[in-house]
């Protein structure tokens, strides 16, 4: 679709003073401890209610603790404990739903994600007790295996953020360890160390993955910005190909463009076309007289009325030095002329002035044509228009002559 003239001003297509950070200025993957960019904080969150189905596993594997322990433990004890994760999980579950559906802020709901998972590693540590308690090994090797999988489920779901894995871990972990170093027996006492083995293990595994996910998302942020320059610059490049520097109207090779495929449409719709030539008369001696300078001001400010004047239908295009073309689509030579009646009333009306002195008003001749009325092509009709530019500077200028 063509762009509307009035999108045309020459400030719309200025290059911004700020552009988006590219990879030479963006933060390098490398430097990991630096400060989190906001986006990559945002998806770091996003990511840990991303698989809402892990939250859910707490409830499952906690049930089919209960079921081993049930003839081992108080059933009221068990039965507590697991109505606390009745509690805690849906509360996490809906927090997930929230933050899925942009309902809350991220900072709120890294501060939730973080309690949630506190609050789910202590139930976990409560199963410390269990451990102190349970004089048959098998169960104890049952309660470290359950405790050793649920910190390695949390490597796939908060390692994106470190606050929450280590909230979920270290209550765990603080509490099994030394439950299995206070049995004192050789069995216990190795388990226990294994365990803190499998800690620190976790602990660097989680903070690795939590690089590599936040160098990842700092590489798709930099993709997105370099992406997003990329395609600002080239809309510009193409407005500025499109359009007169000094004026901002269309220019020549914009017009000739567009009028191929509009002519094109008019000719299947059978609806009119009008073009004008506009001249400025003697501009060759007012830039004698006051300079190129004062020329070009006189040439920003027709540029301004035109685009003030056009529809947003029409085209309006600088065709070379002084000279502009008005393009009337789905408009008769009839309808066009009060039009530029107006406009020739307000060019000899404007007020122009170069350093702080007034310039003398100006005044413009014009030559109209219309297709199909006076030529089939679009060439023919320029050069129709043309023909009766000239006929109106050969009768006095200032005045609008159409094509015969």
């Amino acid at each position: 679709m063509a762009l509307t003239q009035g999108q045309a001003s020459l400030a719309e297509w200025r290059v911004p003073a700020t552009l988006p950070p590219d990879a030479s200025t963006a933060q390098p993957p490398s430097d990991a401890g630096a400060d989190v960019p906001p986006q990559v904080h945002v998806e770091q969150v996003r990511l840990i209610y991303q698989h809402p189905a892990l939250i859910l596993g707490n409830i499952i594997n906690s049930l089919l603790v209960v079921a081993v322990l049930w003839q081992r433990f108080p059933h009221p004890a068990l039965l507590l404990w697991f109505g606390l994760f009745l509690i805690v999980i849906p509360i996490r579950l809906l927090i997930a739903y929230l933050q899925a559906r942009d309902s809350w802020p991220a900072a709120r709901a890294a501060r939730w994600s973080v309690a949630g998972s506190a609050i789910t590693g202590c139930l976990w540590g409560l199963l410390a007790l269990a451990i102190v308690a349970e004089p048959d090994v098998a169960y104890r090797v049952f309660i470290v295996f359950v405790l050793g999988g649920m910190t390695a489920g949390a490597v796939l779901l908060d390692a994106s953020y470190l606050p929450a894995f280590f909230a979920f871990v270290l209550p765990i972990m603080l509490a099994a360890i030394p439950a299995l170093l206070i049995r004192g027996d050789l069995m216990s006492f190795a388990m226990g160390i294994m365990l803190a083995t499998f800690a620190i293990i976790q602990a660097v595994v989680g903070y690795r993955a939590n690089q590599w996910i936040l160098n990842t998302l700092r590489l798709q942020l930099q993709r997105e910005n370099l992406t997003s320059e990329l395609t600002r610059r080239e809309i510009i490049l193409r407005i500025m190909a499109n359009h007169d520097e000094l004026t901002g109207v269309f220019n020549r090779y914009y017009l000739l463009a567009t009028m191929r495929r509009e002519m094109l449409r008019a000719r299947r719709s059978q609806a009119p076309i009008t073009i004008a030539m506009l001249d400025i008369d003697h501009f060759k001696n007012f830039n004698d007289n006051f300079g190129h300078e004062a020329g070009d001001n006189v040439l920003r400010a027709i540029g301004a009325l035109l685009l003030r004047s056009v529809r947003g239908s029409d085209i309006v295009c600088r065709y070379g030095g002084e000279e502009f073309v008005w393009v009337f689509l789905d408009c008769s030579l009839e309808q066009a002329l009060p039009r530029l009646s107006q406009l020739a009333q307000d060019m000899r009306e404007m007020q122009c002035a170069c350093r702080g002195k007034p310039l003398p008003c100006v005044t413009v001749s014009i030559g109209v044509a219309q297709f199909p009325l006076h030529a089939q092509s679009l060439k023919s009709v320029i050069r129709a228009a043309d023909q009766a530019l000239y006929a109106a500077k050969n009768a006095g200028r200032d005045r609008i002559e159409a094509a015969a």
